[in-house]
């Protein structure tokens, strides 16, 4: 790239043999297959009577069975204090025998002589036809004539607190990839299937066989809702989290099994999703839509997801503890109720945090994370380019967390592919837009994106990449460097931007020590990079912190509760004349241009980009929010009796209106919280409630007895005259 400037150190791949991976195990160390399939260690795990009866279930037994086990681990979870409280699940299998029985009778009586290969199948040729005239969904059709269980209304909403559905999209050699139907289901336009289709596949030529978990974010064109349901800065775009699998298959005509599963969720929760469609996707390929059943059930009985809560939920025989993120506030080990130095990253899950992390990826090139910083904090164009869809996607999110607790205002695609419905818009020869960052693995993308200025190609490192994604030893991914268009290419990041804050070498050579064999110590550097990097950009906004404070107004009384109080604007001069005089404690790389002309610059800079402008908005929510406290605190404080003193009838009333008001707004506001669970809206303590009502029976009980009994307090919080009165 003409005049661009290369910023760490560039990649060597080496070639590193691939090792076996453990399956996913219950709490007991057995195999989770062996709750529904064949294992291949079944012979040494299990005694014989054991296995008699984990031997393949039939279509007619296998749906009943992993339901009941859900219900099962969902009582398990209820008794669950610690991660080292375990449960052997084949004891729950074993018990459950008597009601396994009379639910095989009753629930699948209809289809017992089918299999579970039936559900694999793609839908007839002809059946596309007849739906579309009918004006319904194939997913719909398929949904009734498949005989799947239903979901009532209850148990319906509360899964979709979480998820949207799953959707399973298989290979048509006549129409290529394209989704095969949505479970539970729900109305897509067609632009949104076209787009969960293609990009549930990997678009890359290094990848031959086995198993790969990656991430999509597609924008949002339906009339559902799901998406607006997001947070403020997600709102418009859904999350497909994608377990996919190839495979050869001498039957198939192309020669090759290829199937994906997609949990489609309103939530970025990378690190919670990424791991539940992992367990379940190897399930799903062998047992079909009793799986989806059973998934359904579990994830039905988890709690709504409130921001920072821990909570402990059941998934297809596994517990997991599971850390909810909350807006502006970085998930961190030392912040988590797991113990850093001993956490269990398979159980114990901070959902926004890719399940691979920000170290391992740039481990080879961590001097290039000083630069990532510059140009995610001013929200510049990125493309970063990766050899398969599991490295792009975790790279992306990883960047977006980079200057966490900092929003970042832009549109990111983590997997992004030449049949996106946005390619035409984003990809061409114009100079790109800003707040902007895709990831891909078509080598297309390196010629058409070769003007823009930031690039970040991450390369291939094959014993990472087996030991990470596959979920059995028979489903490791063989990938081929000789076949990655991406290797030809130098590995670092690419920019035009003249780097401006000087990198932590203390802080590189200790994380270059560590290396990612030791899977702890690995993420223990992963947080410490992380850290550094919050700690960098909480020194970058004290400047606005402290300019900030001034605008808020902090003198309340009596006399001005009347009037609304509000920030003063915010005004660019003044905070540049502040910043020159306190300035900011960034460590800054040794120039010919001075400390100040350099501070002055890159805030310029930021307060022009969108990521100030969300900033500014969430910073005066809060201050407007802290207000609107220390005014109802104020209200309740106040010796209104001593007020009330010479006080003429007018104002008397008045001051009873504004306490009327008062808890009426806060009354309103606690109804729109349990409903919409609204973060910004301001619920009254019941202490606070009885302090207002009293000092409005103080106000009453000194007006005069005409204008007393024309008074009506009905409305707020159910008041009444005083009996005294």
């Amino acid at each position: 790239m003409t005049g661009s400037t290369t910023h760490g150190t560039a990649r060597s791949d080496k070639a590193a043999s691939h090792k076996p991976t453990r399956a996913n195990t219950l709490p007991s160390g057995r195999s989770f297959h062996a709750l529904a399939g064949p294992s291949s260690s079944m012979d040494s795990l299990h005694s014989p009577k054991q296995r008699a009866r984990l031997q393949p279930l039939s279509r007619s037994h296998s749906g009943s069975k992993l339901i009941t086990l859900s219900r099962r681990t969902q009582q398990l979870s209820l008794n669950y204090d610690s991660p080292s409280e375990e449960s052997d699940l084949s004891e729950v299998a074993e018990n459950d025998a008597p009601i396994l029985q009379g639910r095989r009778k009753a629930h699948h009586t209809s289809s017992s002589n089918r299999s579970l290969d039936s559900f694999h199948r793609s839908p007839p040729a002809d059946s596309t036809l007849p739906a579309k005239e009918a004006g319904m969904d194939l997913s719909e059709q398929l949904y009734d004539n498949d005989g799947a269980e239903k979901l009532d209304k209850g148990t319906l909403g509360r899964l979709r607190n979480w998820i949207i559905g799953f959707c399973i999209v298989n290979f048509d050699l006549e129409i290529g990839q394209a989704l095969d139907y949505i479970y539970p289901h729900v109305g897509l336009s067609d632009e949104e299937r076209k787009d969960i289709g293609f990009l549930a596949f990997p678009d890359t030529n290094a990848f031959l066989v086995g198993d790969q978990v990656f991430t999509f974010r597609i924008r949002s064109n339906s009339s559902s809702g799901f998406a607006a349901s997001g947070p403020t800065n997600h709102a418009g775009f859904l999350y497909g989290y994608v377990f996919f699998r190839q495979k050869k298959d001498a039957s198939i005509r192309r020669g090759y099994y290829q199937k994906s599963i997609v949990i489609l969720s309103q939530h970025p929760f990378i690190g919670l999703f990424s791991r539940v469609v992992k367990a379940l996707g190897p399930l799903f390929c062998d047992h079909g839509r009793p799986v989806l059943e059973a998934a359904c059930t579990d994830i039905a009985s988890w709690p709504i997801p409130f921001p920072g809560k821990c909570i402990s939920i059941p998934f297809l025989g596994h517990l997991l503890q599971v850390e909810l993120p909350q807006p502006l506030k970085p998930q961190l080990l030392e912040t988590s109720p797991f113990d850093m130095f001993n956490i269990d990253p398979s159980k114990q899950i901070l959902a926004s945090l890719p399940p691979r992390s920000l170290y391992y990826h740039f481990q080879d090139m961590l001097e290039s994370l000083w630069i990532c910083w510059e140009l995610m904090l001013l929200a510049e164009p990125i493309v970063v380019m990766a050899p398969d869809p599991a490295t792009c996607s975790e790279v992306v999110f990883s960047l977006v967390d980079l200057i966490n607790p900092i929003p970042y205002c832009g549109d990111y695609r983590p997997y992004f592919t030449i049949q996106a419905a946005d390619f035409k818009s984003i990809i061409n020869k114009k100079n790109p837009v800003s707040n902007l960052i895709i990831g891909t693995t078509n080598p297309y993308f390196a010629s058409a994106l070769e003007h823009w200025p930031n690039i970040i190609r991450i390369g291939n490192v094959n014993s990472r990449l087996s030991s990470e994604l596959a979920t059995d030893s028979d489903h490791i991914a063989a990938n081929s460097p000789k076949n990655n268009s991406f290797m030809k290419l130098p590995q670092g990041v690419f920019s035009k931007r003249k780097a401006v804050i000087a990198k932590d070498k203390q802080l590189i050579k200790a994380l270059m020590e560590i290396g990612v064999k030791n899977e702890r110590r690995a993420i223990i550097a992963n947080n410490k990079l992380r850290r550094h990097f919050v700690d960098l950009t909480e020194k970058f906004l004290v400047p606005f912190n402290r300019y900030f404070s001034t605008l808020i107004p902090f003198h309340q009384n009596l006399a001005s509760s009347g009037s609304k109080l509000q920030l003063r604007p915010f005004q660019t001069d003044q905070f540049l004349s502040s910043l020159k005089e306190h300035g900011p404690q960034l460590p800054y790389k040794s120039s010919l241009r001075s400390a100040a002309d350099i501070t002055r610059d890159l805030y310029v800079q930021f307060t022009k980009c969108g990521n100030f402008a969300m900033w500014l908005q969430h910073r005066s929510d809060e201050a407007i929010k802290e207000i609107r406290k220390r005014q109802i605190q104020m209200l309740c404080d106040s010796d209104i009796q001593a007020w009330i003193s010479d006080r003429p009838e007018v104002e008397l009333v008045d001051m009873l209106l504004r306490y009327k008001a008062q808890l009426a707004e806060s009354h309103s506001s606690s109804s729109e919280a349990r409903g919409a669970r609204d973060e910004r809206s301001l619920q009254l303590t019941s202490a606070q409630t009885d302090r207002l009502q009293r000092q409005m029976e103080q106000l009453i009980a000194a007006l005069p007895k005409d204008l007393r009994e024309s008074i009506s307090l009905t409305e707020s919080g159910d008041i009444t005259q005083p009996s005294h009165v």
